[in-house]
């Protein structure tokens, strides 16, 4: 091992070099098999935190269904009347609520608002995870606001906020805590409000559904499937496997570069120390010649191969640590949906693993040059 340590030192630059080259094949890996583990875990959270077994919308794309059940995005679809009703009649059925999402001008703050708008006693049950500033709206003139709308636009409970077209105030009775999600950017009202300001009477872009035995769930659907035409029913479980369908190209794409990387690294210590061996050939040859044994020779080569990727690896898994925040406000620019939390986790098991992954292919790279080593014919090699 000293041996080993030893020639390493000779070339540093040579050795540092192949070192960052497998920290930043480790750290890549680490980052992405981490954030996938953060991924699934936070989008199970919010799945959970919205308290309902299914969602009702109109027949389309399942992708705008998980973004409206998530995030509250806007769909430009209406469910026909009687929908609710006829959810609301349906047996095993425990809560069902109408839900309308739109954007709406506000003139006075000079900006679009996006609006909620939902039976608000039932907020609590939808959102069970929230934490409020205030109150609950407990009539129809009172709103509750997500924390940017709050923030962004100086607004404190208690003020007043007018519609172009509506007669009154509206009163902010709370401000939600800020989710990290797109709930902070959300203003939530009672839906009649919301049907009358936009106009759409009895319209609504969703029903969420709370069953009082979620063991009959596949028996509730088939039910409403079978009797309400035009509608498309979603379970939460459906709902993640489609968002994580959608960024499954995306971490598929980063796992493939970070292999690719690790291979790039791996090629690199093959190469230094074949260089290394070709450059001690005299020297291995004097080994062999006063005792050592070929498998000695072996086992010296094998182990600065493994000192190498060990070192990088930990080098790499220190790098991904350190910039695990900047990784993860990157990714979350680019990704087309991300859970809220921390995505990017230091988590022992993982990194050892990694690591271990790592010295698996570098000592599998050091096998070769190692076996070339010990092939040197010690006569040869001092004669030059």
């Amino acid at each position: 091992m000293k041996l080993a340590v030893q020639n390493l030192f000779r070339h540093r630059t040579r050795s540092l070099l192949t070192m960052l080259g497998i920290g930043a094949a480790v750290a890549v890996l680490f980052s992405v098999l981490s954030f996938n583990r953060g991924f699934e875990a936070g989008l199970e959270r919010e799945l959970k935190g919205t308290g309902l077994h299914f969602m009702v919308v109109p027949s389309g794309c399942a992708h705008e269904v998980a973004a409206l059940v998530l995030h509250g995005a806007v769909i430009p679809k209406f469910l026909e009347a009687g929908v609710i009703d006829d959810v609301n009649r349906a047996e095993g059925v425990s809560l069902a609520t109408p839900i309308l999402v739109a954007q709406m001008p506000n003139p006075q703050g000079g900006r679009i608002d996006l609006i909620y708008g939902v039976e608000t006693a039932m907020l609590p049950d939808i959102k069970p995870d929230w934490e409020i500033t205030g109150a609950y709206p407990a009539a129809a003139n009172e709103l509750l606001l997500g924390y940017n709308v709050a923030l962004h636009n100086g607004i404190t409970p208690g003020d007043g906020i007018r519609y172009p077209g509506v007669e009154g105030v509206f009163t902010v009775t709370g401000i939600v805590a800020q989710t990290g999600s797109q709930d902070d950017a959300f203003i939530y009202m009672d839906i009649r409000e919301a049907q009358a300001i936009l106009q759409h009477p009895g319209g609504a872009t969703a029903v969420g559904v709370k069953l009082t035995d979620p063991v009959r769930m596949q028996e509730v659907i088939e039910g409403l499937e079978s009797r309400v035409p035009g509608i498309q029913i979603v379970t939460m479980g459906q709902v993640m496997n489609s968002v994580s369908t959608v960024a499954a190209s995306a971490r598929s794409l980063s796992l493939a570069v970070a292999l690719v990387a690790l291979i790039i690294g791996t090629v690199g210590v093959m190469n230094a120390i074949l260089m290394a061996v070709f450059e001690r050939t005299q020297e291995i040859g004097m080994m062999r010649a006063i005792g050592a044994s070929r498998w000695d020779i072996f086992r010296i080569i094998l182990k600065e191969t493994a000192l190498l990727t060990m070192v990088g690896g930990i080098a790499g898994i220190l790098i991904a640590a350190a910039g695990s925040t900047l990784i993860e406000g990157f990714v979350r620019r680019v990704m087309p949906y991300m859970p809220t939390g921390e995505m990017l986790r230091f988590e022992p098991l993982l990194a050892m693993g990694c690591v271990l992954f790592a010295m698996t292919i570098g000592l599998l790279a050091g096998f070769y040059p190692a076996w070339k080593a010990s092939r040197i014919n010690p006569i040869e090699a001092i004669k030059g």
